[in-house]
């Protein structure tokens, strides 16, 4: 009884370390879809910041308009190379034109994406920050994991003496569709056992008929032979008295021999008669399927 509380013990004790094992599997496999969550965030951030930074610089480019401005109108100073000094250079050719409102909007637009930049850059250091966590909640759960295997791997020694592969034995396991196919085929078993069964019943039922027809058969061909050899010795004995009869009167032996012979005849047609019927069970018997055994019959005939 000790030994039995003690492998139930074992067996719930196993049964908690695999609910644990498949919660940390769960848990690993959360913390891998957080991190590739985490991965292809970062990576969709910096393609939408280098397709900012394209789109920007190619519509800036796209700006191909010619007009005349005052002199007046012009704040272009570059410094000198001969004195040092900023002067309107000779050649605007390579100069970019834009109105004061535009500049105070591009001035304005370069400290929002300075403030986006910053931005992205603290959510990308809060999502590696983030990375870094849950890689370390990632190895202590696969730590925990290996701890709880090396558990499993002792309670199996203790329990059956050798290292069991539970995903084998799934594997091997039958299906659903299987096992009803099995339990179809017992129940088919089954019923095929009980005709079975019956079938013999009634075989030894028709068996036992048959023996005591064939012994009612055996005992009316015995009385049949028995009145033929009494007949033959009626036949015998008549015969004897008409050799020894002297008497010159013939008419009461002519009776005589007359009610002897109607006696005989009724004799013969009720054995007739018999023999007729026994024939017919005999041959409704063999309709059957039974078998009749006359040797000891034949051989007193």
């Amino acid at each position: 009884i000790d030994l039995r509380d003690k492998r139930l013990e074992m067996e719930d004790a196993l049964q908690e370390i695999q609910k644990a094992v498949e919660g940390l599997k769960q848990t690993h496999k959360k913390l891998l879809d957080d991190e590739r969550r985490i991965d292809k965030e970062q990576k969709m951030t910096d393609a939408e910041i280098q397709q900012f930074q394209t789109d920007k610089q190619r519509k800036l480019n796209q700006v191909p308009i010619v007009f005349a401005l005052r002199l007046s109108q012009v704040q272009c100073l570059a410094p000198d190379e001969s004195d040092a000094m900023e002067r309107m250079p000779a050649e605007l050719g390579q100069q970019v034109i834009f109105t004061n409102e535009g500049l105070k909007r591009l001035m304005s637009r370069i400290t929002e994406l300075h403030q986006e930049i910053k931005e992205v850059k603290a959510r990308h250091k809060q999502l590696q920050r983030d990375f870094r966590v849950r890689k370390k909640d990632k190895n202590v759960a696969l730590q925990h994991i290996e701890d709880l295997h090396g558990k499993f791997q002792d309670i199996q020694m203790l329990k059956f003496g050798q290292i069991v592969d539970l995903d084998l034995i799934e594997r091997s396991a039958p299906n659903k569709y299987v096992q009803e196919l099995q339990e179809k085929v017992l129940q088919a078993e089954a019923e095929h056992r009980r005709r079975i069964a019956e079938w013999q019943k009634r075989m030894e039922k028709q068996k036992k008929e048959l023996t005591k027809i064939t012994c009612d058969n055996t005992s009316l061909m015995e009385q049949i032979v028995s009145m033929g050899y009494s007949q033959m010795q009626l036949d015998a004995a008549l015969n004897a008295r008409i050799a020894n009869v002297t008497v010159n009167d013939n008419e009461p032996l002519n009776e005589l021999r007359e009610m002897e012979r109607d006696r005989c005849k009724d004799l013969l047609s009720l054995q007739s008669k018999e023999i007729a019927t026994l024939k017919a069970e005999i041959n409704l018997f063999r309709k059957k399927g039974g078998h009749i055994y006359t040797t000891v019959t034949a051989n007193r005939q």
